[in-house]
């Protein structure tokens, strides 16, 4: 009942903590709160795409053919008059006519004064396209610095505002940067195209209202839509300093506090259709992709710096922002960001801080995992369904960081109960490696000691040779045990002393691994070494063994490397760390293989490449064990106990080789020379094999051996 209590305060302090940072520096965090939102747009894909919006792009192949940005205004009212012809419901220039043309041949008047009647002025003829085609014009505001602009936007619908007082939070910029007054003036609407990123440069709200001067102004998007629907008023309404929606006609646009839509974006770039600017001018398209259409005219050139982020892409042309708003106000599948989000957000942030921390109160720490995935799925669920299905846009952020900092409060405070599993683990390890070893496990280790997971270890079997004959010659069990203990004892040590892991006793075998459960360098030398030093302690372990019981150890040694499964395995209340795999199986089956080929220890290949140290290691064979397709190449560890020779080793090498190769003829001569000069089982073994393929030259060579047994 404690541990519960305390962590209900805990529960309560964090909930303040979390809503003391929603409410007092939600800046600090509305970045990380849109990649999160930004997530559950990549889940749910993108939407159909729209029919009704064109964009008209002033692309790399425009630029090619019609030269560099800003065109002759002759051109740019040539374009606009090709999409009027070609029935164009609306059209909106993501584009500012900032200064005068200046490749207009009316500017050369003063050089030429008899020919000024004759020299046309390409703005006064954009200006008079403006005045006969439907032409939505863009302008921006500046924020942060001011200009001297003396002339202002013409906008002919009336904005209302419902229920808001003069100081609310619309926004108002500093500054305006208009279309040159001839062009300005002959323009029948226009609108602003600033696009406002967050914090993390991402677009996820986009202004459709601002106040300058006084005066509300549309965006570009949302004066096209008017424009359209032929409104004259607008209704921004609201309740005190917040903006709620946006009213035109009966559509009902929602906003956030500042009259922002928060973008529901339709996909990647290139969503909507996109049509060549110069196609348009050189008539290569189709007046039905045109006729009644919502027509943009922006750009998509890298170079024109026109790059905006939304949720599908880092990378899109600004032009398309303007497209995705239009789409949302034409579909309807506004995401709101209402005045009450703000209370709902708490009441979720407090809510997940409670429940959660209690019910991690009433299950173990075992189970904490699939409930936090359970509940972190459902939360995941229910952000999802609102977002979507309801339009509600609510902060993510918050309530996650109260999921996951509840979770891990519940695991601190159950850290003291974990006390009594640390107990376990000192218990089961200490039969298993050294006290230095295990204390320092226990000290070091984050993660549960005997959590499973995949390492790569090297695991190590050994073997009494010929055991049922020794117990048979000792005959008393307890004189048995006996004598395996004095056996078994300086071996265990070896092992330990050389920082492996005992894993069990198999009779008179011993099976150990070094790498698991603590990580170490050099494991497979570590492994190597103990194995050495056991073959050069039987000498001394028979001195005192074979008096007393009549018997003399010989052993054999396998060795591999490999990855494993480690952990802690059996049933509940009866379980042991343990490792696991093909790459144990094939370790003890090379153990198997010592006594065949006359070695005290053989190694993998995959062992003998992560040796470092200095060893007297000869290959011996490939071998193809039982249940295995591939061949393993194995080694044969020379011990002290082994008179060989360098000279002996080299024309062992040179035997080998060229049975490799197939040239048993010498292979097998070789093999005999050497058997000669010192007899073993070794030799003897590949001059039969050598003798087989000579006698059957129809028989394919194979110098791999495949293994008939276990």
């Amino acid at each position: 009942m404690k541990s519960i209590l305390l962590k209900l305060l805990i529960a309560l302090l964090l909930a303040l903590l979390l809503t003391w940072a929603y409410l007092f520096i939600p800046q600090s965090f509305q970045s990380i709160d849109g990649r999160l939102r930004d997530f559950l747009f990549l889940i749910r894909g993108e939407l159909p795409k729209s029919d009704k919006i064109v964009i008209v792009d002033i692309d790399e192949k425009s630029l090619d053919k019609l030269g560099q940005w800003p065109w002759q205004r002759d051109v740019v009212a040539a374009l606009l008059y090709k999409l009027t012809q070609a029935g164009a419901g609306v059209i909106g220039l993501d584009i500012v006519f900032a200064e005068e043309d200046r490749t207009s041949p009316h500017r050369f008047a003063t050089k030429f004064p008899n020919l000024a009647s004759k020299l046309e002025n390409y703005d006064e003829i954009l200006a008079q396209c403006f005045a006969q085609t439907p032409v939505v014009g863009g302008f921006s505001f500046l924020f942060h610095e001011k200009n001297e602009e003396q002339h202002t936007p013409n906008i002919p619908a009336v904005f209302v505002e419902k229920g808001l007082k003069e100081n609310n939070e619309i926004p108002v910029p500093d500054g305006i940067v208009l279309n040159i007054p001839i062009l300005q003036n002959a323009m029948q609407t226009s609108g602003f195209f600033n696009n406002i990123p967050d914090l993390g440069g991402m677009i996820t709200h986009v202004p459709l209202i601002m106040k300058y001067d006084g005066i509300i102004y549309p965006s570009l998007a949302l004066e096209m839509y008017r424009a359209v629907m032929r409104q004259q008023v607008v209704k921004i309404v609201g309740d005190d300093i917040a903006v709620d929606h946006i009213l035109i006609g009966d559509k009902k646009i929602p906003t956030d506090l500042a009259g922002r839509l928060v973008l529901n974006p339709r996909g990647p770039q290139k969503h909507f259709r996109y049509i060549s600017a110069i196609d348009i001018i050189e008539d290569k398209f189709d007046i039905k992709d045109i006729k009644d259409k919502f027509v943009l005219i922006g750009t998509s050139a890298m170079g024109l710096f026109d790059i905006r982020s939304i949720a599908y892409d880092n990378a899109i042309p600004g032009v398309e922002v303007h497209a995705n708003v239009i789409d949302n106000i034409l579909v309807g599948d506004f995401l709101h960001q209402s005045a009450d989000a703000r209370n709902y957000d708490l009441m979720i942030i407090w809510l997940v801080a409670f429940l959660t921390v209690l019910l991690f109160a009433f299950i173990s720490s075992t189970s904490v995992l699939p409930f936090a995935l359970l509940i972190g799925y459902g939360l995941f669920e229910l952000f999802y369904t609102l977002l979507f299905d309801y339009g509600m846009v609510l902060n993510l952020l918050f309530p996650m960081a109260a999921f996951i900092l509840s979770i891990v409060i519940s695991l601190m405070v159950d850290y003291i109960i974990s006390s009594r599993k640390e107990q376990e683990a000192k218990r089961m390890l200490g039969k298993k490696v050294s006290p230095a070893v295990m204390n320092f496990l226990l000290e070091n280790s984050k993660d549960d000691l005997v959590k499973s997971r995949e390492v790569e270890a090297s695991v190590f079997f050994s073997d009494i040779r010929s055991f049922t004959t020794i117990s048979e010659k000792i005959g008393s069990p307890d004189r048995l045990i006996s004598m395996l203990n004095e056996y078994m004892t300086p071996m265990v040590d070896s092992i330990i002393n050389h920082k492996g892991t005992i894993d069990k006793f198999i009779g008179d075998a011993i099976m150990a691994y070094w790498n698991a459960p603590l990580q170490i360098e050099n494991y497979a030398d570590m492994a190597l070494r103990s194995a050495i030093e056991q073959i050069e302690m039987l000498h001394k372990i028979n001195e005192s063994i074979t008096p007393k019981y009549d018997v003399t150890i010989n052993i054999g040694i396998g060795i591999h490397t490999g990855l494993v499964t480690a952990g802690d395995m059996g049933s509940q209340g009866r379980s042991d760390y343990t490792v696991i795999g093909d790459n144990v199986n094939l370790a003890s089956r090379l153990e198997g293989l010592t006594k065949q080929y006359g070695a005290n220890i053989l190694i993998t290949k995959a062992t003998y490449d992560k040796l470092k140290g200095n060893y007297k290691i000869r290959p011996i064979d490939l071998v193809e064990v039982k249940g295995k397709s591939q061949a393993v190449e194995i080694f044969e560890v020379i011990c002290n106990n082994k008179d060989i020779s360098n000279e002996e080793l080299e024309r062992y090498n040179e035997a080998l080789t060229s049975f490799r190769e197939g040239k048993v003829e010498v292979a097998h001569s070789l093999f005999t020379q050497l058997h000669r000069d010192k007899e073993c089982v070794l030799y003897e073994m590949y001059i039969h094999r050598s003798q087989y393929y000579i006698d059957n030259p129809d028989i394919a060579f194979n110098p791999i051996l495949k293994m008939t047994t276990k």
